[in-house]
């Protein structure tokens, strides 16, 4: 492969948007069984049928919590291979990076460095594709508004200090009307994570759309040269 030639990125950016319409789904079921759950325990009268439906519930709600955990696992590792190509594709183009590769995606997981390293790099892969894209056609006009990446990252720590709060809340609950007010807090933090979620889809549809146009800039330009090229015998 050309040293200086781009990693398609495509692909990843529609399993990751795949997965986190995957999420919000999961979310979604998540919300409509917790509001049952609480409605079914604050109107209990103890009939068998009841009974019967809050049991089942018990199993279906923890159920769906296990399917939130796990497709967020997967989404962690599907979003940090998308993000680390579209940030190698800065590297390769000879952008001037802040970090390595491998340096964008640990700044997700080491501590401290995780409330601030993903917006700079997010930044980053947003301008500098761009300003790649301006080093093929001058004409190019830059998007220097990246608002949109700082409200992502700012609903996904409310997201996280929420969904811990939440958690932590657990602790207490020993009857019927705490385990309603715990659902409520339940409630709200899923609907602060679908919020990030389609604030990150928006994020992923904005670099992607710029990666796009690099790619194909990219190309035309190597079809160009591949054109000129002359054959020394």
């Amino acid at each position: 492969m050309i040293e200086d030639e781009l990693k398609d990125n495509s692909q990843r950016s529609k399993d990751i948007t795949m997965v986190f319409i995957m999420a919000i789904c999961i979310d979604v079921i998540s919300i409509a069984l917790l509001f049952f759950q609480s409605y079914k325990l604050e109107n209990f009268t103890n009939t068998d049928e009841e009974m019967a439906t809050i049991e089942l519930l018990d199993i279906l709600v923890p159920i769906s919590g296990v399917a939130q955990f796990s497709i967020f696992i997967v989404a962690v590792i599907f979003f940090l291979r998308w993000f680390t190509r579209a940030y190698g594709n800065l590297i390769i183009k000879n952008q001037k990076t802040e970090y390595s590769k491998a340096g964008s995606a640990w700044g997700f997981i080491i501590p401290i460095v995780s409330l601030y390293r993903p917006i700079t790099t997010a930044k980053e892969i947003y301008l500098k594709t761009q300003y790649a894209i301006r080093a093929y056609n001058s004409n190019f006009k830059v998007d220097t508004d990246t608002s949109f990446i700082v409200i992502w990252w700012i609903a996904y720590i409310v997201n996280g200090i929420f969904a811990n709060f939440a958690s932590r809340k657990q602790v207490y609950t020993n009857d019927v009307d705490s385990f309603v007010e715990l659902n409520k807090y339940l409630i709200i933090s899923d609907i602060i994570n679908i919020i990030a979620l389609i604030l990150v889809l928006y994020v992923i549809h904005k670099i992607t759309k710029v990666e796009t146009i690099l790619k194909e800039t990219n190309e035309s330009v190597s079809e160009i040269d591949e054109i000129g090229t002359t054959v020394a015998y």
